[in-house]
């Protein structure tokens, strides 16, 4: 994996901005920036001496990494006494893992598998999965099914027993089309979704191996440019609109020692997603740096909603929808599980 200095180029010339409103990108990308793997003697970080200093954090590919990659490249990180290490998931559900199995201390996810890992104990050795920072929430045309323009399925209605493409089953994806399609009162249980990483999507709806695809950014564009799809429905609508997507978490045994160390982490999201959310121009760069698309396709993307701080009464309504869909079977309470957002200093 490549390595790397964070850097401060934009610092000097843009102010940080309140986190609000729109912008996200899809990133992926494996890489060490700003140190080396061994533990250094812990620093001032913020309000508090830090516990740990080098922390292994797992992220994967999906569409709000931005403010991650932003707070990595103006070394927020750095001025904070951290040294981070990110290595690529496959799948929420891997990244999950990496905290059960103790190769990152802090893991990137859809909402989804987090929720699932609680409601299934499996971090109940490591104290249970706790959320430390949003990432993202569903805006307006940034989760849509897409199809060819010769599929079977040419609007939502023909939806009943489709194949559908979904990065995973049991994850965001495939729960936004279930509550989507259930709102138009299609036969949600009849569809068969089939697991495809995003990168492999267009080619999955050309080879004929799915009906239809869910996609986020830049995956609609590419899978419009490449395959010739077209969109059929937005997923983030009525009971879905806004709804969080994505965020970071940690395990409960982590957190409890180490909490000037999660604070710092905290602190040094809110600043790179407040420069996010201050110039989209700041995102698309890393949209051809990291996610590999073109500059056309990094200025056409639909963009998700960038978050920092955890809001309790948003978030419950991810494990609500997930046990109306069967995913999960237990009702989950997230106040037990957010850790309430350092601030900034």
């Amino acid at each position: 994996m490549p390595n790397g200095s964070t850097g401060r180029g934009l610092r000097s010339r843009l102010p940080l901005v309140a986190t609000a409103l729109t912008l996200v990108t899809t990133l992926s990308g494996c890489g060490l920036l700003g140190g080396s793997d061994d533990e250094t003697e812990p620093q001032s970080g913020g309000d508090g001496k830090l516990e740990k200093t080098n922390l292994t954090v797992s992220i994967m590919t999906p569409t709000d990494l931005a403010p991650f990659h932003l707070a990595m490249q103006e070394g927020f990180f750095e001025d904070e006494g951290l040294t981070i290490k990110y290595v690529e998931a496959p799948s929420g559900g891997e990244s999950v893992a990496k905290l059960a199995s103790g190769d990152a201390d802090i893991s990137y996810s859809s909402y989804t598998p987090f929720f699932l890992a609680e409601s299934q104990g499996a971090l109940n050795g490591k104290g249970g999965v706790k959320l430390i920072a949003d990432a993202s929430s569903a805006g307006p045309d940034s989760c849509v099914v897409v199809a060819l323009p010769n599929s079977k399925v040419k609007s939502i209605k023909d939806m009943a027993g489709a194949k559908v493409a979904v990065t995973a089953r049991k994850t965001i994806s495939d729960l936004l089309v279930m509550s989507t399609l259930k709102t138009n009162g299609v036969d949600w249980k009849s569809v068969k979704f089939e697991s495809i990483p995003f990168p492999k999507t267009a080619d999955a709806l050309t080879g004929g191996q799915v009906d239809a695809a869910f996609a986020t950014e830049p995956f609609i564009q590419d899978t419009h440019k490449r395959a010739g799809a077209v969109t059929l429905f937005d997923t983030a609508v009525g009971p879905t609109a806004n709804i969080p997507t994505a965020g970071w978490a940690s395990s409960g045994e982590f957190v409890e020692a180490n909490p000037n160390t999660i604070a710092a982490f905290q602190r040094a999201m809110q600043r790179g997603t407040d420069l996010a959310l201050s110039d989209r121009s700041l995102v698309e760069p890393l949209l051809v740096k990291f996610s590999k698309v073109d500059e056309e396709t990094a200025k056409l993307a639909t963009l998700l909603t960038f978050q920092s701080k955890l809001d309790p009464a948003r978030l419950q309504r991810v494990p609500d929808l997930m046990k109306e869909f069967e995913v999960i079977n237990t009702d989950l309470d997230v106040n037990d599980m957010i850790v309430p957002t350092a601030p900034l200093t």
